[in-house]
């Protein structure tokens, strides 16, 4: 079976951002994306094309739900997790079991849901996607940014830019890779949220529209993704370094 995670193609941090929103904004894009995800993986389980998961598939679904996770280091490999095979079958019969709320024998799509939903909503509760953007102190941040703005190989400039890109695919409400006037206040509020409450200079909102088209050079109302970060990069984070 293919890999999935070159279908999701996101980051460590933006991996956890995406499967966090995911579980707890079902009105998020991230939330359909993981929801297609999900259902891929369970149509490729269905064997018998019948809309069920039979025991027989089921080790077969989990282990290629397993693989996303395992890409990024947040799940344990099987011969980490199990001594023997018996091992392997007892625990996954038993997750079976849970998950089968209806008492069939077999999985259905709504009971494969619910249970990752679940699993995933446990699993990342206590973890911040971006630690030193989320909950770090002002010096780390500014170290960070720093780090990101001066090194553009560095890892800190990969996450920052994930980190952008969710707040412009997130804001990108009508989905077609623009940003628009009417969309760019509450993204940037959110965007600055982190300098705010570490006491650093940000624009002010009444200058939004004014930087906005500073960076929109065909005047047309448009804002794409690299005149985005340009913008954040001179007008925000070069402003406190």
């Amino acid at each position: 079976m293919s890999c999935p995670v070159n279908t999701f193609n996101k980051s460590k941090e933006d991996f956890i951002w995406f499967v966090k929103k995911a579980v707890t904004d079902k009105k998020s894009y991230s939330h359909s994306e993981l929801y297609h995800s999900l259902l891929k993986l369970f149509v490729d389980a269905d064997t018998n094309k019948d809309g069920l998961v039979s025991k027989a598939s089921f080790s077969k679904l989990i282990d290629a739900a397993a693989a996303m996770p395992r890409a990024y280091g947040y799940a344990p490999i099987d011969s980490e997790l199990y001594k023997t095979e018996a091992e392997k079958d007892a625990a996954r019969q038993k997750m079976f079991d849970s998950m089968d709320l209806k008492s069939t024998g077999v999985i259905t799509f709504d009971e494969w849901l619910k249970f990752c939903h679940e699993h995933i909503a446990a699993k990342t509760a206590t973890m911040d996607p971006h630690p030193i953007i989320d909950a770090g102190s002002v010096d780390q941040y500014k170290n960070f940014i720093k780090a990101a703005v001066e090194t553009p190989t560095s890892p800190e400039a990969v996450e920052l830019y994930w980190y952008m890109l969710e707040m412009f695919t997130e804001h990108d409400t009508d989905k077609d890779g623009i940003i628009k006037m009417s969309e760019f206040p509450a993204m940037m509020n959110e965007f600055l949220i982190t300098a705010k409450k570490h006491g650093l200079a940000t624009p002010a909102e009444g200058d939004y529209e004014t930087l906005f088209k500073k960076y929109d050079p065909r005047n047309d109302g448009r804002l794409t993704v690299d005149e985005w970060m340009s913008l954040a990069k001179e007008e925000v984070f070069k402003k406190f370094l």
